[in-house]
Order: structure tokens, then sequence, then C-alpha cells
């Protein structure tokens, strides 16, 4: 007996439990290339290969990998040292491409600003791109969550005690607004313990932030907190996951 001869409730069930994970799908990207390949861990417990056994099964299997997980990515670490980062997801749309459609749930980044502070409020561009190509190609998406990393070296000024954070949230709430399949938004922060050693600027640009979800609260988003281990300053060019030849196996490039 073939797995085509099982009774479609008990493939179903079989696809499930191989291709819907109970944590996130959490893609990574190489640091350094403008438009860097995505990957995914080799052990996160996901046998997309199941897809490739047959057509019928593909057609089958399919909505359950894409409409029942959560897809994470990360941002892209820019050329210059202050620049601005971005969500990248083109390579995982473009590559499914229809089948985007049956997506329900991403996390991308929160749209940063950086060194130096625009001179009015904006959504950067590469996160206006972002926003329309989730749009067009993700038409039932459901949930948006925005997660915000801490950054206790490099503020954030859409997060900050500035008009221009209250003023871009104003914009991006109405531009989210505008994806109508949208239900749920969240907005994630990840802090780290609070601690006497903050300076002076590293308390405004929190009490601001706390400011701004109160905003977010207010336009009917999820706010979530998470709060993290203090962690040592590793300096850009030395983070990422491919530090070392390990690290680099542990990681297979997208193939769904």
């Amino acid at each position: 007996m073939s797995l085509s001869d099982i009774p479609i409730e008990i493939r179903l069930r079989i696809f499930s439990e191989l291709l819907v994970l109970s944590e996130p799908i959490e893609f990574v990207a190489k640091y350094g290339p403008l438009s860097p390949p995505l990957f995914r861990r080799r052990r996160d417990g996901l046998y997309p290969a199941i897809l490739r056994v047959s057509r019928m099964m593909h057609l089958e299997a399919s909505p359950l990998l894409y409409s029942m997980n959560r897809f994470h990515f990360p941002a892209v670490c820019t050329s210059t040292p202050f620049g601005p980062t971005s969500a990248h997801i083109s390579p995982f749309l473009h590559q499914i491409g229809s089948r985007a459609s049956l997506i329900h749930y991403i996390c991308i980044p929160f749209f940063t600003f950086h060194y130096p502070r625009p001179a009015k409020a904006m959504l950067p561009e590469a996160h206006a791109r972002n926003l329309q190509l989730i749009q067009d190609t993700c038409i039932h998406i459901q949930t948006l969550e925005m997660l915000s990393p801490p950054e206790p070296y490099n503020y954030n000024y859409a997060l900050g005690p500035f008009p221009i954070a209250t003023e871009a949230l104003d914009l991006l709430n109405t531009r989210l607004k505008s994806i109508l399949s949208l239900k749920d938004i969240i907005a994630h922060f990840q802090v780290y313990p609070e601690g006497d050693e903050r300076d002076h600027m590293m308390r405004k640009m929190e009490d601001a932030m706390y400011d701004l979800m109160k905003k977010m609260s207010n336009y009917g988003w999820a706010v979530k907190v998470t709060k993290l281990p203090e962690k040592p300053f590793i300096p850009c060019d030395d983070i990422g996951p491919f530090a070392d030849e390990e690290d680099s196996n542990a990681y297979d490039e997208i193939q769904f």
C-alpha cells in the first residue's frame, strides 16, 4: 500500500506532522550581498521533501505548509555602517509564486530610521516595497507581526523621542489598514533587562518606545514584549548564522 492509497483524512494528518511547526519557520541570510539567498535550519523539524513525491501530494500538502505555518524573515544588513535594514522577503515569495496566496502569517523586522535621521516622517522605501509585495502576493494574509530586536548600540529613530516617530507610525498604520485581508497586526518588542548601566539617551529611547506602544494599542494592534538576557556587544561584521563551517552546515538554502 502506498501513501496515495491511504484515506485523505489520514494523509492530511501525516502531512501536518511533516509540514506544520509549532514554532515559526525562521529564515536567515548571509551578511554582505545586497540580495543574499535565504536559508533555514536543517533540523527545524520541517520535511518539505514530501511535496516532491508526487503531484497529488504536492496539491494536498502545500496548503498546509503555507497556511498553517508562521514565516519569520530576517533583516538584510546594508553595506553602510548606519544604513537602514529591511526585511528580506522577496527571494522566498518569488520562489513560491502563486502559492504565496496561501500564506496567513508573516513576521518581518520593524522598520528603522538610523543616522542621519530623516527630516520628515516617511516609510523607508525598502519597507514600503515589502508591504506592497506582501499585499500583492499574500492576498489572504491574516496576521503581520513586526519584530523590533533590542538595539543597545544603534538607536532606531523610528521608535525614539522625535516627532517623526509618531508621524511615521501614523503612516504605517494607514498603510497596514489598506491591506484588507489583515485581521491582526502585532508589534513585538525584544528588550534587555533594565539596569543602571543604561545611558541617558538609552533611557529616553526606551521611554519613547513605551509611549509609542500605547499608540499602537490605540490603533488596535497587539503589542508583545519579550525580555531577553543581556548579551555582550558583537560588531556587525562578526555576527551572523555562518560564523564558521559548523554553523554553515546547519543551514539549507530554502527549497519548497
